[in-house]
């Protein structure tokens, strides 16, 4: 395990929240920066170590750590629902408009591709990278151009227009290293979509407490706020065009208290994901 400082302002200061357990057992703490407030969890896995904690059937098997069955059409028919909507709210379909035909999108974290898909699908040259090899092999069976290894480490050849990163910030050991790159690897003026679950502010998190559902540790390292998202952004030259958050965690699928609750999320800013479209600064 190895102990970390706050990757946004470089504080050694931190204050433990909670700790919780693995799918295996072990006990994990949510610290947060004295100094900026961010929520990371630390002591953690090494990148080496970290994929024993993804396991086998973390895509295929319904937990609250993983999918149930992420191959299936009926899942990938919801991530697509979601995907559209974000799109929408970010302003996509307006920016498209502005580009010529010759327009070039990387999805980081793509895992089977969906994504990736979408893309190609709507005339963009769309490419995906990921760490999962069976997600990789479902993506190229599709026909995608779907790479799989380190984006730190890949060098794409040209820059793009558009660089995605859906729920998979939370994910990664180096969060501000991966903004960094992204910044070298787009075009002047390109933009950065990120999802991911949000902390701080007024929001339906607070509800649950330690049993939030993005609080699975150690697959999910590090929790922004919309504050210090807006920062680690800023810091690496980027600014922010649209936000926006949804989803609330409450009732099952389908359900009439889950529909009103995730309208309230979004049309009040309650939502414990957030969404924002940042455009590279020149």
């Amino acid at each position: 395990m190895e102990s970390v400082n706050c990757i946004l302002c470089n504080n050694k200061k931190s204050q433990q929240l909670f700790s919780k357990p693995s799918g295996n057992g072990e006990m994990f703490s949510l610290v947060k920066c004295c100094g900026c407030g961010l929520e990371y969890v630390s002591p953690r896995p090494s990148e080496d170590e970290i994929a024993a904690y993804y396991a086998s059937d973390y895509f295929t098997r319904r937990t609250d750590r993983g999918y149930d069955n992420y191959f299936s059409p009926e899942v990938r028919s919801e991530i697509e629902r979601v995907f559209t909507m974000n799109l929408a709210d970010l302003g996509f379909f307006d920016m498209e408009k502005n580009l010529g035909q010759a327009r070039s999108s990387l999805d980081i974290g793509c895992a089977a591709g969906y994504f990736v898909n979408y893309m190609k699908t709507r005339g963009w040259d769309s490419a995906g990278i990921d760490v999962s090899k069976s997600c990789v092999d479902f993506a190229v069976s599709l026909d995608l151009n779907v790479r799989k290894g380190d984006y730190l480490k890949t060098d794409f050849g040209a820059p793009f227009d558009l660089i995605t990163l859906w729920a998979s910030l939370e994910h990664l050991h180096h969060p501000h290293l991966f903004i960094e790159k992204i910044r070298k690897d787009l075009k002047k003026r390109g933009m950065l979509y990120i999802s991911t679950c949000r902390t701080g502010g007024i929001n339906f998190k607070s509800l649950f407490g330690p049993r939030w559902r993005f609080y699975n540790f150690p697959e999910h390292l590090y929790f922004f706020s919309c504050l210090t998202l807006k920062n680690i952004l800023a810091k690496n030259g980027f600014e922010i065009l649209e936000y926006r958050t949804y989803g609330s965690g409450i009732g099952k699928p389908g359900s009439r208290k889950k529909k009103i609750a995730d309208r309230l999320a979004k049309a009040l800013y309650l939502g414990d994901m957030m969404i924002v479209a940042a455009r590279r600064i020149d």
